[in-house]
């Protein structure tokens, strides 16, 4: 797909003038199935998407395998950080992917260090929040995939945050962060190399001109990109004030998780989220409080972790309620693997993900999007290379 030469403002409530390609075609049979206007499956169909997801997963599967299985001391910090970075560029080919997750890896372990020197104090933690919030909100103002990259980086961000760590682990937690994500670098670059490559684009889908007029363009309060970018940042800082305030503690970071999956540029795409989120968590909770009770093995963790991880990547652009209920098993897992007793936290997890909706909706309330005139954005084909 050719670069555009100038970006307009964005709107993510319209569809693209086309196709977009890969993961996120809404084409084939997956338009006539039967489900309600709330629970609709696609765009994406299911077969390819979960394709996807359970290759981005691996990864994530042998380094949870390898820390938990084996008792590595890094506790499950390089298979988080695996997690995270798969999101970036995942609906590219191997080799714009790869791309993606180099960038946004510097970016997650950089996170995670301020995360620890912000955890600190309550007024650094919200600040951090609220900056690096506005920061990953303002990129929509280029792209959907743009946006991703400064949502890992946000994750990185508020894990790092609910850690509760001392200052002198900043330098670990950029290390293991940027570790973490890098191995997802690799196996892209290794798919890349011995299976992806007939699939790779003759140009890699990236113009800086294209990024830098999007990003002065959408720089007024009349963009739905940049409102979003105030309106996403103070949300997360509040969410962090609330369970810092509330005495949260170690569940405070599923306020500013909730708000960080379910808020979008588009008040109407948000509510509808809200809904599925609350499905979706409810539904997850029970699951991996089961599984947690039951399962007494870190292998066996590994190797559930691991499959939550595929369903998870490969439900995202399939159904949200879905995503949801899989990367709820993955995080109550993974979080139950660290020494969290599940069943003892879920009323609190449910509680954060509650007070996160409260606050998305509170948001639109107070600060709604300006109605206007709104033009149409071609989606981004793929990563710089």
């Amino acid at each position: 797909m050719t670069a555009l030469t100038k970006t307009p403002q964005i709107t993510l409530s319209e569809a693209p003038s086309r196709p977009r390609p890969g993961l996120y075609n809404p084409s084939g049979w997956i338009q006539r199935l039967p489900a309600s206007p709330l629970f609709a499956i696609g765009p994406s169909e299911p077969g390819p998407a979960l394709r996807r997801g359970f290759l981005l997963a691996v990864p994530v599967a042998v380094t949870l395998v390898v820390e938990l299985g084996f008792g590595a001391p890094t506790k499950g910090a390089l298979g988080a950080g695996a997690m995270i970075c798969g999101f970036a560029g995942m609906d590219a080919p191997a080799r714009p992917r790869a791309a993606w997750q180099a960038v946004t890896a510097v970016l997650i372990g950089v996170a995670a260090a301020i995360g620890v020197l912000s955890s600190q104090h309550a007024v650094t933690a919200v600040l951090a929040m609220g900056v690096l919030g506005a920061l990953a909100g303002y990129g929509f103002a280029v792209s959907l995939r743009f946006a991703i990259s400064g949502l890992c980086m946000v994750l990185g961000l508020m894990i790092a945050q609910g850690l509760w760590l001392p200052v002198a682990d900043a330098d670990e937690a950029l290390l293991w962060g940027v570790a973490g994500s890098a191995i997802q670098v690799l196996w892209s670059l290794l798919v890349w190399v011995f299976y992806d490559r007939a699939a790779d684009q003759p140009e890699s889908g990236w113009d800086t001109r294209r990024v830098l007029d999007g990003l002065r363009s959408n720089l007024n309060l009349e963009s739905h990109a940049a409102r979003h970018a105030l309106r996403f940042g103070a949300a997360l800082a509040a969410g962090v004030a609330v369970y810092r305030l509330a005495g949260f503690h170690d569940h405070g970071y599923w306020v500013p998780l909730t708000i960080c999956f379910v808020m979008r540029p588009e008040r109407d795409e948000s509510y509808h989220r809200i809904v599925l989120r609350a499905a979706g968590t409810a539904v997850g909770l029970v699951i991996a409080t089961a599984l947690a009770e039951v399962v007494d093995s870190d292998l066996l963790d590994g190797v559930l972790l691991a499959f939550a991880a595929a369903f998870a990547f490969g439900l995202l652009t399939v159904q949200y309620a879905l995503f949801t209920t899989a990367i709820t098993v993955f995080i109550v897992l993974l979080t139950d693997t660290l020494g969290e007793p599940a069943l003892e936290a879920a009323g609190q997890r449910a509680l954060g993900t509650a007070v996160g909706l409260a606050i998305i909706f509170l948001a639109f309330v107070l600060w709604p999007n300006r109605e206007g005139p709104r033009r149409r954005e071609e989606p981004e084909a793929a990563a710089p290379a």
